[in-house]
């Protein structure tokens, strides 16, 4: 008959085992949820890029960071400054020939880049004065008419395949903006817009978002506190 003691210290050392064992896979299992766990979250997640991107109703043409420049509050009836970027994936050019805001508050207009000549009457000559007839006099000149912010009439070509940027930093390449607006835009909010697009063959397309106000590009100075006496 087996001594009793050995049979306490083969039981001892069978339960240490188990319970070692136990220890292993459970350690095992923990790690491999835990990295299942940071590849599952890291795949889902988007990087924060300021702006919205959008796709035309035929899939051909593509809006991208498209923004409000950050102000903290737009008021009525002041300029608001639009930055975005089109692409033209189809196999001809495009041009953007509208802009209409959603709620009808205001209208986008084009500033800067290239002007349209403006279209210049011939000048007429004069005819001689009648025998009798008094001198002609001479016309007052037109009083100059207010410059425009920008131009309504939109006309902005996106080459085929290619990219056109609408940056307000780039100024000779103009740019959007949102004229007589009656309310304020502020920072956190969005205005939709749908634009339209015509191809050099005539068919159109159109593309609408909703653009929120950008972020500032640096952070606001921090408030020193006042010392308390």
């Amino acid at each position: 008959m087996e001594d009793p003691k050995v049979m306490l210290i083969r039981r001892r050392t069978s339960l240490g085992a188990v319970l070692v064992g136990a220890a292993l896979l459970t350690g095992s299992a923990a790690l491999s949820a835990c990295s299942a766990g940071q590849i599952t979250q890291t795949d889902t997640q988007v990087a924060a890029v300021p702006g919205v991107n959008a796709q035309s109703a035929d899939g051909q043409i593509s809006l991208r960071n498209a923004m409000i420049v950050y102000s903290a509050n737009y008021q009525p009836d002041t300029t608001v400054p639009l930055d975005l970027r089109l692409f033209n994936n189809s196999g001809q050019t495009a041009r953007l020939t509208g802009a209409v805001l959603a709620d009808g508050g205001g209208t986008v207009v084009l500033v800067g880049g290239p002007a349209p000549s403006p279209s210049a009457a011939p000048p007429r000559s004069p005819s001689p004065p009648g025998k009798g007839s008094p001198p002609p006099s001479a016309s007052p000149a037109a009083a100059p008419s207010p410059t425009a912010v920008g131009s309504a009439q939109l006309s902005l070509e996106v080459p085929q395949n290619g990219l056109q940027v609408l940056d307000p930093s780039m100024p000779a390449g103009g740019y959007l903006a949102i004229t007589g607006r009656p309310t304020n835009v502020q920072a956190g909010q969005t205005v939709g817009i749908t634009f339209t697009f015509t191809y050099a063959d005539g068919s159109t397309t159109t593309l609408s978002a909703d653009m929120p106000v950008g972020v500032p590009l640096s952070p606001p100075p921090r408030e020193v506190p006042s010392a308390v006496e």
